[in-house]
């Protein structure tokens, strides 16, 4: 088989795979109106909920290692936030979340375990798939580690990519917030490796979305009134129209992008 070929056929189904995966857990995210509740504890029954999630998104990972190990750890990257995106376009949007009477903090808590799921995650697609192969080693432990030097300053890309989502995410519309969020994801993902080209980018997709769940944090502390008041009045935070699953799949997808995209120009040979 043609290895375009290979590598679409393998592409195509565990897009499929995934997305099925997460539509079994549609059900258990619904709330208690009757519609996809914007954050998982707003599911009529949230600890069953947050149980299938961790099921479908535990599944997905492993189809995700399995595309990693036939093509790349980045492509199997984007097939877990593909799976994840089916299930954010199902759930609740910002607009929910501020008439519902869900908690911002209760988001940035959501934020914080999304940011350790898509960290796991990562770190078993890359220890599946194995490092990238247009990334030698250098035997410099700065460079090398996944943690080091170089990959801790890679991670300060998160914050390009909420600034790139806070411009994006213009309206309340589901797709409008994916959308900011995969934005967000690409250039996160572009500067990560231009701040760190010789660097295997293991926890990189897990930047962003510690990015916002700081900023949803510092939002629901500092933010006064009602958020329903905040819709209405024109007040209400434009990083608050980005959910917790919406940040993960748009940061699994987004990084995944830009990190390719960024291959065509940033050179591994300098840092």
């Amino acid at each position: 088989m043609d290895s375009t070929v290979r590598r679409v056929t393998v592409l195509i189904v565990a897009i499929a795979l995934a997305a099925c995966a997460f539509a079994l857990t549609v059900p258990l995210v619904t709330s208690v109106r009757g519609v996809g509740g914007p954050l998982v504890a707003d599911a009529e029954r949230p600890m069953l909920a947050a149980l299938g999630v961790f099921v479908a998104f535990a599944v997905v990972t492993a189809i995700a290692c399995v595309v990693g190990k036939l093509l790349n750890a980045v492509v199997g990257l984007f097939v877990l936030g593909t799976g994840v995106g089916l299930l954010a376009m199902r759930t609740g949007t910002s607009l929910d979340f501020a008439f519902g009477g869900s908690s911002p903090k209760l988001a940035a808590l959501e934020l914080v375990a999304w940011t350790a799921l898509v960290a796991a995650a990562s770190h078993a697609v890359f220890r599946v798939a194995g490092p990238l192969s247009d990334i030698p080693p250098t035997h410099e432990d700065d460079i090398d580690s996944p943690t080091g030097a170089a990959a801790r300053k890679s991670w300060l890309a998160g914050l390009a990519g909420i600034a790139v989502a806070w411009v994006a995410a213009a309206t309340a519309t589901k797709g409008q917030a994916i959308g900011a969020a995969v934005l967000g994801g690409f250039a996160a993902g572009a500067v990560g490796r231009m701040l760190a080209p010789r660097t295997q980018p293991v926890y990189l997709a897990a930047a962003p979305v510690a990015a916002l769940a700081l900023a949803h944090a510092y939002i629901a502390f500092a933010m006064r009134g009602e958020l329903a008041a905040g819709v209405v009045d024109g007040s209400f935070p434009r990083l608050l129209r980005i959910m917790p699953i919406d940040a993960a799949a748009g940061s699994l997808a987004g990084v995944a992008l830009g990190y390719g995209f960024a291959r065509s120009f940033v050179s591994e040979k300098t840092d």
